[in-house]
């Protein structure tokens, strides 16, 4: 069969929609979204009808809905925590998923205001109801909401995604995750909070470094991150070397003076009401534990921001700066006004030479300002921009601004 129009594999659709191609045949399996071709010899296209479905399950399953639920209606159409401290965790979890509701909310709004608008226009060109086609620019949107959708906490496969960049284009040939361990100077008998563990992928990368006697406690807020993490570490190290536990950095659940050492690896520019967070981490600090803290610059892949101002000139780009939050320029500051003392910045030397435009696409589509600002065509535009520059000069560089900030708790 000659396939006619817009059709996308498995991998396309699923990089267009922001999912894993893992994802998309886990829905095909279990009966939720089916491809609207399937070859003789298994291989799946999808359409963008296809991808307003999967918009549609997405949504479902973000507020709470099982597989089982989520199919009647497509196809109809750790440990006992103090009471006070648990409805504490539950009622910051609620409220930020109330605060992504409402982007999704207006992302929603936006769709169907685009939709209405089409559609009265073309009323009155052509005197009747028209149905919208494929070319239409409301079905961008459905992508957009999907992105929205799954904004609220990072994936792994984001997070690999951003590393891979690192691994395969560092100057540096001596990586971050090597250096960064080589600054936990910590005696051997330390109890150890990672708080934003993510994917655990300091600690596969320094498997064979870790002490014997080190207490190792990771935390995530996101539950998919932790399981990524425990499920990672088993082909390390032995399963009882760490413990995980689900947490959130402005209300940690654990006792007072718990811990040894704290570390918090590029995540507390993630933390609304950090001076919160900064609070519980000095509460749950022994007197004269030490608190580890990466960031990045001001100028920290600034060339990014470049290629996307170009592509779109009105975007505001001062909302994504996560060095603005918490940075190397004002981190110190922050962690004197929460009551650590002797504070001291290593800074990591290190720059990018890009040689090949996909895996610095990849990276940028896992940023805020590269979920929200590229569209199909503006992708496509910084595909050739890219290409070029890398023909006409070999390469492309990119400033990389990172370090570590060591605390005492006084």
């Amino acid at each position: 069969m000659q396939l006619q129009g817009e059709w996308m594999t498995a991998g396309h659709f699923a990089d267009k929609a922001g999912v894993t191609k893992r994802t998309v045949q886990f829905y095909d399996k279990v009966g939720l979204l089916s491809p609207s071709y399937r070859t003789s010899t298994g291989h799946r296209y999808y359409t963008k009808q296809d991808l307003a479905r999967l918009q549609r399950i997405l949504t479902l399953k973000y507020i709470g809905l099982t597989i089982d639920e989520i199919r009647t209606i497509i196809h109809r159409d750790g440990h006992e925590e103090d009471l006070k401290e648990s409805l504490r965790v539950q009622s910051t979890i609620i409220g930020q998923k109330m605060e992504h509701l409402r982007l999704v909310q207006k992302t929603v709004k936006e769709t169907l205001s685009l939709l209405e608008s089409l559609e009265h226009k073309e009323q009155e060109s052509q005197g009747s109801h028209v149905e919208f086609c494929e070319s239409s620019p409301a079905w961008e949107l459905f992508a957009s909401i999907i992105r929205v959708v799954n904004q609220e906490y990072e994936s792994a496969f984001n997070l690999q995604t951003r590393i891979r960049l690192h691994d395969d284009f560092s100057v540096n040939p001596y990586r971050w995750h090597q250096w960064l361990f080589d600054q936990m100077i910590i005696p051997e008998s330390s109890k150890i909070l990672e708080l934003g563990c993510g994917d655990g992928t300091l600690w596969k990368r320094n498997a064979d470094r870790i002490p014997e006697g080190w207490d190792v406690t990771l935390t995530d807020l996101s539950e998919g991150m932790l399981n990524d993490a425990r499920e990672g570490l088993e082909h390390y190290v032995p399963a009882n070397r760490f413990r995980f536990a689900s947490a959130d950095a402005r209300s940690i659940p654990f006792p007072d003076a718990s811990f040894d050492v704290i570390l918090a690896n590029h995540m507390l520019y993630h933390v609304t009401e950090r001076h919160q967070s900064l609070k519980e981490i000095r509460r749950v600090l022994k007197p004269g534990g030490m608190l580890f803290s990466s960031t990045m610059g001001k100028h920290h892949m600034v060339e990014v921001k470049g290629f996307l101002s170009e592509l779109n000139p009105n975007y505001d780009f001062g909302r994504q700066d996560f060095a603005c939050e918490f940075g190397l320029e004002n981190g110190e500051d922050q962690l004197e006004a929460a009551g650590f003392m002797d504070i001291r910045l290593e800074r990591y030397e290190d720059a990018l030479r890009v040689t090949n435009s996909k895996p610095l696409i990849d990276y940028i589509r896992t940023t805020p300002g590269g979920r929200e600002n590229l569209t199909d065509s503006r992708l496509s535009q910084l595909e050739n921009l890219l290409n070029e520059q890398i023909r006409a000069v070999g390469a492309i560089h990119f400033t990389k601004e990172v370090g570590l900030f060591v605390a005492f708790r006084k």
